[in-house]
């Protein structure tokens, strides 16, 4: 499938470079899923599930999983994953999504901003670069500059049935790294969980929304 990614100019990089960004991925310890089990569980609803994890930094972290099935097919959902103006106009949060540069096949750096909300009166807006990896239904990124440097996250998308795609979205992070946060959260963890909770959730439920609408609205044309 091409995608809008390959409109990127491509950045050269030397074989240690490319080595340096495999080892990386590599460190990703992606959680194992029971797919079968978790297009069940997500049937009626969207599902989150919390586990921890160690971010890229060797900090543990919360490790945040939220699922939904989708009412479109599987390319759908995938070509909305890989625009970055369509990836902003259905998640709130998410302020900029700019591709900076390619560095090999499918391996992409991207700057994101991000709004948190911790409270009501206190979002504070996250800056940083990502480096993303695309394959076969599967977005792996790792954040290698900013507060929430070492972090990571994967999206994935697979067939649950016809014209239907079970979305899924991982995050560790380690969160209080976030403005402000990290006095709040020790204060008060509950806050912190649901903080965790909904960096994965929010991005899902948006995501679902967006795509149903926007079918729905084509269909009707």
């Amino acid at each position: 499938m091409t995608h809008i990614f390959l409109l990127i100019p491509y950045f050269v990089l030397s074989l240690s470079d490319n080595e340096n960004l495999n080892s990386y991925f590599e460190r990703i310890k992606s959680p194992k899923i029971d797919i079968p089990a978790l297009m069940k569980l997500s049937e009626k609803d969207t599902v989150t599930l919390l586990r921890s994890c160690t971010d890229l930094e060797g900090k543990r972290s919360y490790l945040s999983i939220s699922a939904t099935q989708v009412n479109a097919d599987k390319e759908k959902v995938w070509k909305v994953l890989l625009e970055p103006e369509k990836l902003q106009s259905a998640i709130p949060s998410l302020k900029k999504v700019k591709v900076l540069r390619k560095l090999s096949e499918d391996i992409y750096e991207i700057e994101f901003e991000v709004e948190v909300n911790i409270i009501s009166v206190i979002r504070p807006t996250v800056r940083y670069i990502a480096v993303s990896r695309i394959e076969d239904g599967k977005i792996t990124s790792f954040v290698k500059e900013g507060e929430n440097k070492g972090s990571w996250r994967i999206w994935q998308v697979y067939e649950s049935e016809k014209d239907k795609t079970l979305l899924i979205f991982v995050m560790c992070e380690y969160v209080r790294n976030i403005p402000i946060a990290s006095k709040i959260f020790s204060s008060n963890p509950y806050i912190e969980l649901g903080v965790v909770s909904s960096s994965s959730l929010i991005p899902v439920i948006s995501l679902k929304k967006f795509i149903e609408e926007n079918q729905n609205e084509s269909s009707e044309r």
